[in-house]
């Protein structure tokens, strides 16, 4: 009897031991596409109060013209043709909010962001247009 209860004791204690590992990925580095950054959207109503903290960096990768002619506030003129010489203006560490006029740009800007190894990418959905649309703040290049 007692070898009974002790062989019932040592499978149980077998069983358990092997329930939270079976699901567990914690010893397993994550894949190449898991590690990989992917470019998020965020309404322009969200994105203010984002890109007013002090370590995010607000980018309008719009022409230099179209920049010039109005702008969301704080974002800088990086057009999306002069983006990949220009990284070292951006810093990795910190979120990258992107706009352009609609958003198609801005997706092209986040996947050069991501493929050069930026984290946080975020582009402002709709653009300027939805950013004007939501009364949101606009200035003009001073010349």
């Amino acid at each position: 009897m007692d070898r009974l209860v002790l062989i019932i004791f040592a499978f149980s204690l077998f069983i358990i031991s092997g329930c939270g590992y079976a699901g567990s990925n914690l010893d397993t580095p994550p894949t190449a596409s898991a590690a990989k950054s992917t470019v998020n959207e965020i309404s322009a109503g969200d994105a203010l109060p984002k890109i007013q903290a002090a370590y995010s960096q607000f980018v309008d990768v719009r022409t230099a013209e179209e920049y010039a002619g109005g702008h969301a506030v704080r974002a800088i003129s990086i057009p999306l043709e002069s983006l990949t010489a220009n990284l070292d203006r951006i810093e990795r560490g910190e979120p990258v909010y992107l706009i352009c006029d609609t958003g198609d740009r801005s997706h092209k800007a986040g996947k050069i962001l991501t493929d050069a190894g930026y984290k946080w990418v975020f582009v402002v959905t709709g653009g300027t247009a939805a950013w004007q649309q939501a009364g949101l703040p606009m200035e003009m290049t001073k010349r």
